[in-house]
């Protein structure tokens, strides 16, 4: 059967690297993030790996347009297997200095939108005994006020990561999360984008632990 993934928030480092991961172990691949030209470059990267992939462009912020694009690589794809929620606003600003209306927006990108995309591909989760990934943070656990909206957005992250897992478990969907506790560096020993991924793969198979600390 052939399986596939959509990667939400795809980049060129820890996303693509487990897009090569996935991809390696048979998977098609399915792309969204809000820049065309970054997209098709990753998958025409992919492709020259004999890896089968796709993208389509979605502001994971808005939830007709993120909504939107997972129904357009599905229909391209097929049934979805794998869901990695890896969207977040990353910007250093303290927390005294956001305003509600910023938390607001960055929240949604961070969180809810996580959620939606779930509820999105739940059926297909379901049929499939499927799989929800998520990124963390350290941030979550110990929060830096220079960096608050993404503090609240990893912890709030999280926190949801943990009642899926909970709650999806009765319909046989994993939901798991790494939490990275440090900066991702393309010759990091512990924190590379591909070491991370065969962390993301390693929770796929394993579907035990809610959440792996890296």
């Amino acid at each position: 059967m052939t399986k596939n993934i959509i990667i939400i928030g795809a980049g060129s480092g820890l996303s693509k690297s487990v897009a090569e991961k996935f991809g390696q172990e048979g998977f098609k691949v399915g792309l969204i993030s809000r820049t065309t030209d970054k997209l098709a470059k990753i998958v025409a990267d992919l492709e020259n790996q004999d890896i089968k992939s796709f993208y389509t462009t979605a502001d994971a912020g808005n939830e007709t347009q993120l909504n939107q694009a997972i129904k357009t690589l599905r229909n391209t794809m097929g049934s979805v297997n794998t869901l990695l929620y890896n969207a977040a606003v990353l910007k250093q600003k303290n927390i005294m200095e956001e305003t509600t209306a910023s938390l607001s927006e960055d929240f949604k990108v961070g969180v809810l939108s996580a959620l939606d995309a779930v509820q999105t591909v739940f059926e297909d989760l379901k049929e499939n005994q499927g799989t929800v990934l998520l990124t963390g943070g350290g941030l979550a656990i110990h929060p830096n006020p220079e960096m608050g909206s993404v503090c609240m957005g990893k912890a709030a992250l999280r926190n949801l990561g943990f009642q899926l897992n909970t709650t999806l478990e009765k319909d046989n969907i994993y939901a798991g999360m790494l939490t990275i506790c440090d900066q991702i560096k393309e010759d990091s020993t512990t924190h590379s984008p591909k070491i991370l991924a065969d962390k993301f793969w390693q929770l796929h198979e394993n579907r035990s632990e809610a959440e792996i600390q890296q």
